[in-house]
């Protein structure tokens, strides 16, 4: 082949074109420092500096953010569970003093005082929040668990269903011929058919408490057992009682109970089994002292509980499984909002029929590749509800106590009044002292008996909390485990985005001067093949 003149023109302009697109390239890499600058340069490295720079974003999002945030959240809710926890045990150590009855009667009353305050506060740590979301209320991060004054509990109104096994099951000591301020005012001495005096005694009475005291009078208690059989018990304002089944029919085969004075006080029915096939009774009482028979149950809505007869307790607590409906609307600062506990439906007109269904709601957080951690403690996990029950049974047995002291004060008073000389007026003044001296002796006994139940339940409550700390504490050493691994790769990660997409300066630099010389060469080349000729000036 004749190589001609054009030929060799047209291929040192190619050699000096490629040597120029090489310099060019070696002068971006200097001053970039980048071995690309378009995904053309070189697909590979393209490719693999975007996983990089992906992975190194989503480790930088953990670190410098979710992280930071889950673990001041999970701070937050340990340095409340700590103080919970110490609120428990102060309790646990005044319960201990009572138990051994080492309080004086001086000291009842800042007892009282404090075990109020204790409560309150136990609950107020439930109430914590962490950037304007409270940390116990599961995914209702907007609302408090208690409620924060008079006029938030204002309009409250839920009908409540608390689902019950037969742990929950519980006695309590009512008393029997106790003697009452309107008893010693008119010198009543308690006594027998035959006209012997009798003295207070105590008995042991089965319950099953609710949630909350104070619920509604007149309204509806729903009662399902273990068989799913229904009757809801409608107190009326009218002081009439009516019994539907779970559809809403009435219940037949019923029976109206009055007392002497022809007032409706219940009714009887087979809508419930007592396991001896006898008719159950339910009535309504206000007496706090009183004693169901065997086939009844008793609803005190003022102090929140159910009172069981022999057959309906031994039932119940062979079924293991049971639940008890009824409503409440007078709601107030520091009570604790029955949605993060139970089943409820608003009855507000605002909200008439919404249903809140008890669920565990966890939040969860985001801290490593595939990788979720759980921040949240419910309030139901820690928050014992009943251990606001615990605390009012005890303040009312010490209270008791305190009261029975102070009319046993007032007769003693009295017997040294001239008004109550005469012998009459004296015999009866002792015999009711001695009946009251009896009753503070079984009152000293219960309120005893009271504390050291305390005890107990109290240690459980301690260890609810403990747990609670324990797994929240178990959550931050995996959160600060977690950080370790992510700095360590985020460090990885970087070493490896800079080996791919950073160049190598020592090297670039010796490529970019031989590029210069090549460069320089093939101009020096170019120039003495491309000789001018007299046909160039023609």
């Amino acid at each position: 082949m004749r190589i001609t003149n054009q030929m060799m023109i047209n291929s040192s302009i190619a050699n000096i074109q490629t040597n120029k697109s090489q310099i060019n390239t070696m002068d971006t890499q200097l001053s970039t420092q980048k071995k690309i600058n378009k995904p053309s340069d070189d697909p590979i490295i393209a490719i693999r500096a975007l996983r990089l720079r992906s992975s190194l974003d989503q480790v930088t999002q953990y670190i410098n953010k979710n992280i930071p945030d889950a673990s001041s959240w999970l701070s937050v809710t340990h340095d409340a569970l700590d103080q919970s926890y110490n609120i428990v045990s102060q309790l646990y150590s005044y319960c201990n003093q009572g138990a051994t009855d080492s309080y004086s009667p001086s000291e009842r009353n800042t007892i009282v005082e404090t075990l109020n305050k204790l409560k309150d506060s136990f609950y107020t740590q439930g109430d914590v929040d962490y950037a304007g979301r409270y940390v116990f209320t599961g995914y209702a991060t907007d609302k408090p668990l208690t409620y924060q004054s008079d006029a938030d509990a204002k309009d409250v109104d839920y009908t409540i269903t608390q689902n019950f096994t037969r742990d929950a099951l519980s006695s309590k000591t009512v008393y029997t011929n106790a003697y009452s301020n309107d008893d010693i005012m008119n010198l009543s001495v308690k006594k027998d058919a035959n006209g012997k005096i009798i003295t207070p005694n105590v008995q042991t009475v089965h319950r099953l408490q609710l949630a909350y005291s104070e619920v509604d009078a007149n309204g509806t208690f729903k009662i399902t057992d273990s068989q799913g059989n229904t009757a809801s018990i409608t107190k009326n304002t009218d002081g009439t009682i009516s019994v539907t089944d779970a559809d809403g029919n009435a219940v037949t085969g019923v029976t109206t109970n009055t007392d002497a004075n022809g007032n409706i006080t219940g009714v009887t029915g087979n809508f419930f089994s007592d396991g001896s096939g006898n008719a159950v009774t339910v009535s309504f009482t206000s007496d706090t002292n009183y004693i169901p028979g065997d086939d009844e149950i008793v609803i005190n809505s003022q102090v929140g509980e159910v009172l069981l007869g022999e057959n309906v307790y031994k039932q119940l607590y062979a079924s293991d499984g049971f639940s008890f409906t009824y409503r409440k609307d007078n709601f107030a600062k520091g009570d604790l909002n029955p949605v993060m506990y139970y089943d409820c439906v608003d009855n507000n007109p605002d909200n008439a029929g919404v249903v809140y269904t008890k669920k565990t709601e966890d939040i969860e957080y985001n801290i490593n590749f595939s990788q979720k951690l759980k921040v949240n403690t419910e309030a139901n996990e820690v928050f014992n509800m009943y251990l606001g029950r615990d605390i009012d049974d005890l303040i009312t047995s010490v209270n008791n106590v305190i009261d029975i002291e102070a009319q046993l004060e007032k007769v003693e008073g009295m017997l040294k009044q001239d008004i109550y000389s005469d012998k009459d007026s004296q015999s009866k003044l002792n015999s009711i002292k001695e009946g009251l001296t009896k009753q503070n002796e079984l009152a000293k006994e219960e309120m005893k008996n009271r504390f050291e139940y305390c005890v107990g339940t109290m240690q459980g409550y301690q260890e609810q909390a403990s747990l609670a700390k324990a797994d929240a504490g178990n959550r931050m050493t995996r959160l600060n485990l977690t950080k370790s691994r992510l700095t360590e790769q985020k460090t990885n990660f970087t070493n490896l985005k800079s080996e791919n997409e950073d160049i190598d300066l020592e090297e670039v630099v010796v490529g970019y001067s031989a590029a210069q010389l090549v460069y320089n060469a093939s101009l020096t080349a170019a120039s003495k093949v491309i000789q001018q000729t007299l046909l160039d000036f023609l």
